[in-house]
Formats: C-alpha cells, sequence, structure tokens
C-alpha cells in the first residue's frame, strides 16, 4: 500500500516526455527554430500564403516535435511530428487558415458553387466553421460533421439524416492527411448519402510522398493543402528508432508546449 504523502513512481516515458518538453520549449524560444521548420515546409499549390507565413503558424503554435519517435493514428512511426490541437488552440491562426481555404473554395467552385464541407469533429471541425464563417454571405456553406474518437483518432461515417442531399456538391475536410485514408473516407461518406464530392481540403499533408493513395487523390479531386511538410514514416517492422530502441510514444501523449 503506499503511504500518504509518497509519490509514485515516474515511469520513463513520463521521463522522456518531459524532457522533450524542456528541450523544445528551449527550442521554441530561440532563433534557431526557423533553421529546423523551414527545411520541412513545401508550400502547397493552391494556397496564397507563403513560406513565412506557414513558418509563423508553425513556430507561433509550437505545433512540430523533432528528434522523437510517435506512433501516429495509422501505425507508422516517425521522428518528426506535427500536432494540429496546437495550431486549433489559437483562434487567429485558424482564422488565417480558414480565410485561405475559403479563397479557394471561392475560385475553385464557381459552376456550380458547392454546398457545405464535410469534416470530422475534431480539430478540423474548427477549420470547417471558419470557412462556413468567412463565405456566410457569398454561399451559405452547411457544415456536416462525422463522429471522431480522441481516444483511437479513428472517424466515424455516420451524420445527422438529411445533412447531405442527393445531387449535392460537398468538400471533404481534414486537418492534415498522412496516407489519404481519413479524408478519403470523408469523401466515401459524401457520395454514399447522394451527394457529390466536389474536391478535398487538408491543412497539411505528411506523407513525404510515401503513400500511393494521396497522389491517386490529387489526381481525381481539386485538392488544396496549405502545405506539404517532410514528416517521413515507417512500418514499425523498418522502423530504424525502433531498431535504435528509441522510446515509443503515442500520438495520444504529445502534449501542448
Amino acid at each position: 500500500m503506499q503511504h500518504k504523502g509518497m509519490k509514485m513512481p515516474v515511469s520513463t516515458a513520463e521521463l522522456v516526455l518531459a524532457e522533450m518538453v524542456d528541450q523544445h520549449r528551449l527550442l521554441y524560444g530561440g532563433p534557431a527554430i526557423d533553421a529546423k521548420l523551414n527545411p520541412l515546409i513545401r508550400v502547397g499549390s493552391s494556397t496564397n500564403l507563403r513560406q513565412k507565413d506557414i513558418l509563423n503558424i508553425l513556430r507561433t503554435s509550437r505545433a512540430v516535435f523533432f528528434d522523437t519517435h510517435v506512433e501516429v493514428v495509422s501505425g507508422h512511426h516517425t521522428a518528426t511530428y506535427l500536432r494540429f490541437e496546437s495550431i486549433a488552440r489559437r483562434p487567429e491562426l485558424i482564422r488565417q487558415l480558414a480565410g485561405d481555404m475559403a479563397d479557394w473554395i471561392r475560385r475553385t467552385f464557381q459552376h456550380p458553387p458547392i454546398t457545405g464541407l464535410v469534416a470530422t469533429g475534431s480539430a478540423a471541425e474548427l477549420l470547417a466553421q471558419g470557412i462556413a464563417d468567412v463565405l456566410h454571405d457569398t454561399t451559405g456553406l452547411r457544415v456536416a460533421l462525422t463522429p471522431y474518437s480522441c481516444e483511437t483518432g479513428r472517424i466515424g461515417t455516420d451524420i445527422n439524416v438529411g445533412a447531405i442531399k442527393a445531387g449535392e456538391h460537398f468538400v471533404a475536410l481534414n486537418d492534415v492527411t498522412t496516407r489519404g485514408n481519413c479524408v478519403g473516407k470523408l469523401g466515401k461518406v459524401i457520395t454514399d448519402h447522394g451527394g457529390l464530392l466536389a474536391g478535398m481540403m487538408v491543412f497539411a499533408r505528411r506523407d513525404s510522398g510515401q503513400f500511393p493513395l494521396m497522389n491517386e487523390l490529387i489526381a481525381r479531386h481539386p485538392f488544396y493543402y496549405t502545405t506539404d511538410l517532410d514528416m517521413p514514416q515507417w512500418e514499425p517492422a523498418h522502423c530504424p528508432l525502433c531498431s535504435a530502441k528509441q522510446l515509443l510514444l503515442s500520438w495520444k501523449d504529445m502534449p501542448a508546449l
């Protein structure tokens, strides 16, 4: 039995996380962070934001973790991890991204205009609502949300009855994509309910060109992404960090800095 006043033993994972947080707070507090972030950023072809804008979003939100070993929702491992929730907690950054995404929608879907957005009930919901707010006076977009599990990171396919009507044009929206599976799943929600998939949107690709589905989706649909981040991922059996016996952390444990 543990006596009153005694501390529970600290796990190795907790120690690694605490050290990582300390190191990243120092990194983001100094001038070296730009040299770490800049090489990751490839500006999307559909955005009006520039390299320095995306750099500022990532720097201000402290959303990227370096030199770590994280298992992402797909089960792949990565040494460089983007935590979109860190961006989502900054309203000014969501407004900036939503404004740019809304401009792409204006330019891309004039004839016919789109009816709405299908997004996950995660941080992506803030982007969807932000876009709808920007376009409220001109197009009045409808936002339909699918379920999202904070425990598993998985998205569901249920939406409210009547949220999508036959023949309506919708865009699938997620915060980030790695393999393309989640945004592809959102697109299937649209078509399964009789809607027409007009296009797809994410803030960031983080597939580093590794997953063929992403190239297929981009070739098949109008596809907006603000940035294509260079964040290589590995199957566990081929992960060099596993081979080096580096402690594996879960995406669920990655904290706000």
